[in-house]
């Protein structure tokens, strides 16, 4: 069994991205230069040149994690569940040996919507793809509709995802705007009231009312490099 320091053990254990994670377990981070005498696990907290090396290699994958600072940080968490996802992993957000086999060999998930260039959300692995020329170049953790009954306005709604292709009609580039179901960051209207848009929770299970989750810091990305300016195709799918 793969152990981290600062590891309290408990009675169960359950194997968790190819670390063996025990219920109720303290993970504690090392401090930056901590010399190891195997390459161990990274998670949330962690610091270090190999967090800095994940970062990059993540990067180099296509997986967007901001700035490879050394620092596991939300992006970084982010990132590693997205690599969970894609690969059929169970997302912890610990880069044990299984994520590191998955980061290393994996690859990237296709695209559903042919040639050209877009944004897609795939509902089943919950991931955000940015698709340029019929590749997809870049990935993202996202929440979408949670399939949960909620009430507005005295109606009641089902939290989904509807899946078709839209173009962005409408955006908000000034931080947060209300919502009468909580508030968005810089969302990307694209089918009626449905948007992509920041949010302080993105779990890597679908969690929203049924707009399309990410970062506050992902939806600063996309703002800056014109990833899903107006006219933008938006494709929803099931995906793969």
């Amino acid at each position: 069994m793969t152990t981290v320091p600062g590891m309290q053990l408990g009675r169960r254990s359950v194997l968790r991205g190819g670390l063996s994670v025990t219920a109720g377990m303290m993970l504690t981070p090392l401090a930056a230069g901590t010399s190891h005498a195997a390459t161990r696990a990274l998670y949330r907290g962690c610091v270090g040149e190999d967090v800095r090396a994940l970062q990059k290699q993540l990067a180099t994958k296509g997986y967007w994690c901001g700035t490879a600072d050394g620092d596991f940080g939300e992006l970084t968490q982010q990132a590693t569940w997205a690599v969970q996802k894609q690969n059929g992993l169970t997302r912890d957000g610990v880069v044990g040996p299984l994520t590191r086999t998955a980061l290393a060999n994996g690859t990237l998930p296709k695209p559903v919507g042919g040639a050209g260039s877009r944004v897609e959300v795939h509902l089943r692995k919950q991931l955000f793809l940015v698709v340029r020329d019929g590749r997809t170049t870049r990935v993202l953790n996202t929440s979408t509709g949670n399939n949960q009954y909620y009430w507005l306005n005295g109606v009641r709604h089902l939290a989904v995802t509807p899946t078709g292709s839209w173009k962005v009609y409408s955006t908000y580039s000034k931080g947060w705007q209300w919502g009468p179901l909580g508030n968005l960051y810089r969302p990307m209207y694209y089918n009626s009231g449905w948007a992509v848009h920041g949010s302080a929770k993105i779990p890597p299970w679908p969690d929203s009312h049924g707009c399309s989750r990410l970062s506050t810091r992902a939806m600063d990305m996309i703002w800056s490099t014109g990833t899903m300016a107006l006219g933008t195709r938006v494709t929803i799918a099931t995906g793969a």
